[in-house]
Formats: structure tokens, sequence, C-alpha cells
């Protein structure tokens, strides 16, 4: 999926392609890396997408019946659907990030949201595509498969599936329009960001609750005695967070049902414990995070008290553990935070383990460390045979090779120092990896400094 945003903060005009399974942003703070992130994330996640599709009885009773049914895809309302759900954003881009509705002009009124595909590629693309895959809605899991020149799509649950009237609820209202989402955002079936303050999210879920706040805001419209719909104030989400750090302190809040889930990606979850926070993070029957250290397993630490680490990568490794699915977008906002350099270039290398494995990533860094790796991940990808034996000897696993087809880079800056619009522009990538100019040039200064500093203690100040 390609999109064009124009006139979105500080982002003047930028396109952006989500078919890659890495994208990387860079650049200086302040230039919208957040902003898009932001946005990337409420496009593509699962509950943006309307509910206005339903099975009639007959398909109904058949897939009860039979625990599969087979529909013919209508291209048409899979283009309309994604179109609709682009207008709709654009529509709420206060809700997402957390702008009174008043105000929305103001921010929002220039800005463009567009696909980048036309109606005719869509089809054609959506015709030739081969596609099995499987989902889950709440606890059930369905699998759907889709051949390659055919419109014939066949929908199928396993035959221990219980059929009670929640099941029913779900084939009646949802389960059409997840398969039409599925069709129309592919190869991205929904998504999940960790925004910066991930790190605060399990600290302080219970002071930052969601449903405590809704019901602040409840109580707050009726005491002013403001015209109010009760309806209207049932179905109001708060404002007071972004989109992106609400849905962080809802899945904080239902820890104690997100912890009965397995996920796939649980092995990946198992590494970064093991690799980078030498023990294990564990959800207590209360749905409390807490910590295990390796070295003391015997011994629970509240999230209050772990250390900034277990605090930054908790998030992701319970993501891996109990929600992720293939084909997954996952959305990090430095991924850095309070990591030593030697766990940033640990965690790069299972970001290549996860992007070979099914997940799609959007990373948005200032390390260098990370850059460096993911390029020395690129370099050792060539089949050429000595760069094998070089990648052997430092290590390097088959699953962490990046392939340069794989993987895209975004620079984010300001065109010049009084300029208030960013410039985004695609970075190079070749067989080298690529280059951040304002990393490179930050190490380069720095890098003189400290030589003319060292030789001018050493030697004493040179002649001019």
């Amino acid at each position: 999926m390609r999109i064009k945003v124009s006139q979105l903060g500080a982002i003047k005009e930028t396109s952006i392609d989500l078919n890659k399974k890495l994208t990387v942003f860079c650049g200086p703070n302040g230039t919208g890396k957040t902003y898009m992130a932001y946005l990337l994330y409420s496009i593509t996640k699962f509950e943006n997408k309307s509910f206005i599709l339903s099975l009639d009885e007959e398909k109904q009773k058949k897939f009860l019946e039979n625990n599969f049914i087979e529909i013919d895809l209508d291209f048409d309302i899979v283009w309309q659907y994604k179109n609709d759900g682009l207008e709709t954003i654009k529509n709420n881009l206060w809700n997402i990030f957390a702008i009174p509705e008043s105000k929305s002009k103001d921010f929002f009124s220039n800005t463009q949201i567009e696909l980048l595909e036309t109606r005719d590629e869509f089809n054609l693309a959506l015709l030739d595509l081969d596609f099995v895959s499987e989902f889950k809605i709440y606890d059930y899991n369905f699998s759907i498969n889709k051949s390659s020149g055919s419109k014939n799509v066949t929908i199928s649950i396993p035959e221990k599936t219980l059929k009670n009237t929640d099941f029913i609820k779900i084939i009646d209202i949802i389960l059409l329009s997840r398969v039409y989402s599925l069709f129309a955002y592919f190869p991205i079936t929904s998504s999940t960001i960790f925004p910066v303050e991930r790190n605060s999210i399990y600290t302080f879920s219970n002071e930052l609750s969601i449903r405590k706040n809704d019901a602040l805001e409840h109580i707050q419209a009726i005491t002013n005695k403001k015209d109010f719909s009760l309806l209207d104030l049932f179905f109001k989400r708060s404002t007071r967070y972004p989109e992106a750090i609400r849905d962080g302190l809802e899945v904080a809040e239902d820890l104690e049902n997100i912890q009965k889930r397995s996920s796939v990606y649980n092995t990946f979850a198992n590494e970064i414990e093991s690799e980078l926070l030498k023990g294990k993070v564990i959800i207590n029957k209360e749905g409390n995070v807490e910590f295990s250290s390796d070295k003391a397993p015997k011994i629970k630490l509240s999230f209050h008290q772990s250390s900034s680490i277990v605090k930054t990568l908790a998030s992701l490794v319970i993501y891996l553990k109990h929600r992720a699915s293939k084909n997954d977008l996952v959305i990090i906002d430095e991924p850095e935070l309070n990591l030593h350099p030697d766990n940033q270039v640990k965690l790069a290398r299972i970001f290549a383990r996860l992007i070979n494995n099914g997940i799609r990533l959007v990373i948005s860094t200032h390390s260098d460390y990370i850059i460096r790796e993911l390029n020395n991940l690129i370099m050792i990808a060539n089949n050429d045979d000595d760069v094998k034996e070089v990648a052997t000897k430092f290590g390097y696993k088959e699953d962490e090779y990046i392939n340069i087809k794989d993987i895209c880079a975004y620079f984010f800056n300001y065109k010049n120092k009084s300029a208030k619009q960013t410039d985004v522009r695609h970075i190079i990538i070749d067989e080298n990896g690529f280059d951040v100019e304002t990393l490179d040039s930050t190490v380069e200064k720095l890098n003189q400094i400290s030589d003319e500093l060292y030789y001018t203690l050493q030697y004493g100040k040179a002649k001019e």
C-alpha cells in the first residue's frame, strides 16, 4: 500500500510505501516522524475499520452447518472500503492527535491523504493475489484462502469452535467486514504501535486509566449542565491522549484477559528476554506486570521496581507473547530508548528476524548504532562467499539478513533553519546500506573535536 500525505503538521508532502517489510524514519527532532507514525497506525489498525458489511442469513446458516463458506469478493466494495477508511481518518485527525475538535480546522484543514495506486492497478493486484492467512476475532480463529486469478474466497473455522450466541453475532456483524479489510489493506492485517511513552503506560496505567478519564469527562459534562446526549456519552472515548497512547492504556487495563492468549511469535519474546532483559516479563493473576531476573528467579519485582530497559521493552515482549499475528505492522518510536549500545545492536538483529518471519516494522530512530547494524545486515545478505564467511565469523544467522528489496528509509528534515515545514525524502539504499546525513555529520564533528583536543593536550596548540 502506497499513500501520499501532505500538509500534516510540519510535513509539507511525502509518499510512504508500506509494501516493504522494514521502513525506517530518520531525522532531527520536531520534523514530523511521530506524526507520520501515528497516522500510519491509525490507517492500518483493524479497530478503525467500519463494520458495515454482514453475511446474509443463508450464508450464515451454511457457515454454522459446514464450518466454512465461499464468497465472491466484490472488488468495487473493497476499493470503496479502503477509500472510505482514509476519508474517515482524515475527518478524525483531531482525535488521533488529541486536539480539541473545535480546533481541527486550524491544524488539519489542508491535510490530504491519498492512495497512490489507481483503481485498475488495485483490481489487478487483488485478482493476482494468492492469499492464505489466519486471523482471530476475539477468541475465535478463522482461516481464509484465495487463489490467484480468482475472486472466490473460502472462509473456514476449526471444527472445535463453539458456535454460541457470541459467535453467531460475530459472523453476522463483524466477519465479512474483517475479511474485506484484510484484502483492502493487504499485506498488512492490523497494526500495533509502541510510542515513546510506552515505558510509562504500565507504570502509571491505573492513574492514567482510560475508564477513569472517560467517567471523569462524563461527570464534567453533566455537572457543567451542558447539552449532552447519554448515547453520545456512552460511545465517546477520552480525547485526553493521542490515539496511540489511549490504545496502549486499554491494553494495559486488559492484561488479565490478554495473558490467556498465545501468539506464534512467543519465541521472539523469549529471545528479547534472554538476550536483552536477562529475565522474564510476567503478567500476574491480577493483570499487573512483574519482572523476574534470571539471577533471582524466585523474586518478582513490580513494574515500578524494574529497570528502565524492562519498562521500555515489556510492552513489545507482551505483544509478541500474546497478541502478535502474521502480517501485523509494528510501529516503534525510538526503539533505542533506555538501551545501552550493545542492546541496540541486539535489538536490530531481532528486528531482522521478525521481518523475515512475517512481521512488518516501521521504526523511527536517532540511533547511529541501530542504523549501522541494519547496514551490516544488508551487507551480509550479499551472496559473496567471502562476505558470508565474515558474517559467520561474527555470529550472524541466516534469518538476520536483510534483503535490500525488503527495506526503505525516509529522511525528515527542515528545508532550512527558518522553514516551518519538513522535507521528507527517500534515502537511497544500496548493497552497502544507507547513510543518514545528520547522524554522520554529528559523529564526524565529534571525532574532529576529539582529535583536535587530544593533539592539543599532547603536543600543544599547532602553529597556524
